[in-house]
């Protein structure tokens, strides 16, 4: 009996734990919070659009990196980190795939394909 009340402890506090991590990273673009997005099963996978602006940086393999505020289909906004291959285009529609603050990829839209209550929000 001692042995199945730990295993339930240890399952009760792991269910805490992701559930409570959900918290930490809901409005964060940090590398940390994207790994523990994408481990944590708790969280679910969903789209953001954002409106591409220049790079806060790129180092000497051309990689960009671009920290910017998305917008999801009901126009809830979040910040984001993601890179890109290559410095994008300014000004351009990229839909986001994200499992919380980590991006799995992005791909170029045209502006007619970006949900209504997002593009009033990245188009400020």
């Amino acid at each position: 009996m001692s042995i199945l009340r730990k295993m339930v402890a240890v399952i009760l506090m792991g269910g805490i734990i992701l559930y409570g991590s959900t918290f930490f990273t809901r409005n964060s673009s940090s590398e940390i919070a994207g790994v523990m997005d994408q481990l944590n099963p708790l969280v679910s996978t969903g789209e953001l659009y954002v409106k591409t602006e220049k790079p806060q940086s790129v180092n000497e393999y051309g990689t960009a990196a671009y920290q910017q505020t998305a917008a999801n289909a009901d126009g809830k906004t979040r910040p984001v980190a993601f890179n890109g291959l290559s410095e994008l285009k300014v000004d351009h529609y990229l839909k986001l795939t994200n499992k919380g603050a980590h991006i799995e990829n992005y791909e170029e839209v045209p502006k007619d394909q970006v949900p209504e209550k997002a593009l009033q929000q990245i188009d400020k």
